[in-house]
C-alpha cells in the first residue's frame, strides 16, 4: 500500500529542482509575446471602452509589465470587463487569480474547467478556466453579495493554456532546454451575475451571463491569437 510513496516524494524533490532551476536560471533570449496586445473596439454587439490600470497594481508588478484592458457593453446595458497581463521578464508578473482574488474580498465559490468554441463552424475550442466569485457585502450574507463570473487562460509564444501547473511546466522546459523565458499573457473576461427575485431568477441570470461571456470569448479568441499558437490545452 505504501510502496509507492517514495517514488513520489522523489517526484516531488525533482519537480521541485526542476522549479527551482527554471526560475533562477539565467535564460539568453526573451519570447515574442504570443499575443496581440490590443483589444479590438468591438467584439460582436459588444462596444468596448478603455479601462484605467491602478496605481497599487503597476507597483505591485515588475516595472516592464504590461496591460491592456476595456469594459465593453451591449445596447441592453450589460458589461464584460476583459484585461490583459502580459509579463516582461521577470516571471513573477503573472500568477493565477485564485491566489490573489481572497486578499481583495473576493471568495471562489466554484471552479471549472470549461472548453468555449473559438470560431463560427465550432471545430476548434478553447479550454478556459471558469470561476464563480463572491464579494459579500459587509455585514450582510450571499443574498446582498456581488456575484460575478471570472474567465481565464494564459497565453505564450506559441502556447496556450487554462492550467497554472502547464504554463510552470512549459516555462521552466523552455528555459531550461531552450534557454528561452515566455512572456506569459494572463487574459481574463469577467462579468457581474445580477441578482434575482429568487434563486431561479438567480440561477437563469448566471447561465446567461455564462452564455454571454462563452460567446465574447469565442469572437476574441482569434482576434488575439498569433499565428502557430494552439487554441487548447
Amino acid at each position: 500500500m505504501t510502496t509507492w510513496r517514495p517514488y513520489a516524494v522523489l517526484i516531488a524533490l525533482l519537480a521541485g529542482a526542476l522549479a527551482l532551476t527554471a526560475l533562477g536560471g539565467k535564460v539568453s533570449q526573451v519570447s515574442e509575446p504570443g499575443i496581440v496586445m490590443q483589444l479590438p473596439e468591438r467584439i460582436g454587439e459588444w462596444v468596448g471602452m478603455r479601462a484605467p490600470v491602478t496605481e497599487v497594481e503597476r507597483q505591485g508588478l515588475p516595472k516592464d509589465t504590461e496591460f491592456e484592458r476595456r469594459l465593453y457593453r451591449d445596447v441592453r446595458g450589460n458589461e464584460i470587463y476583459c484585461s490583459i497581463v502580459l509579463a516582461g521578464k521577470d516571471v513573477r508578473s503573472i500568477h493565477r487569480p485564485e491566489t490573489c482574488l481572497p486578499a481583495q474580498g473576493w471568495e471562489v465559490l466554484d471552479g471549472r474547467y470549461e472548453e468555449v468554441p473559438v470560431n463560427a463552424g465550432g471545430a476548434a475550442t478553447l479550454r478556459t478556466r471558469a470561476l464563480k466569485i463572491l464579494r459579500r457585502s459587509q455585514g450582510d450574507g450571499m443574498n446582498n453579495g456581488v456575484e460575478r463570473l471570472n474567465y481565464y487562460w494564459f497565453m505564450g509564444k506559441g502556447r496556450v493554456t487554462a492550467s497554472h501547473i502547464q504554463r510552470i511546466i512549459w516555462n521552466s522546459y523552455d528555459r531550461i532546454v531552450h534557454s528561452v523565458n515566455h512572456r506569459w499573457a494572463y487574459i481574463s473576461v469577467t462579468a457581474t451575475v445580477p441578482r434575482g427575485n429568487s434563486a431561479a431568477q438567480t440561477a437563469a441570470n448566471e447561465e446567461a451571463a455564462r452564455a454571454a461571456v462563452r460567446g465574447f470569448i469565442g469572437r476574441l479568441f482569434p482576434e488575439l491569437k498569433q499565428s502557430g499558437a494552439a487554441p487548447s490545452v
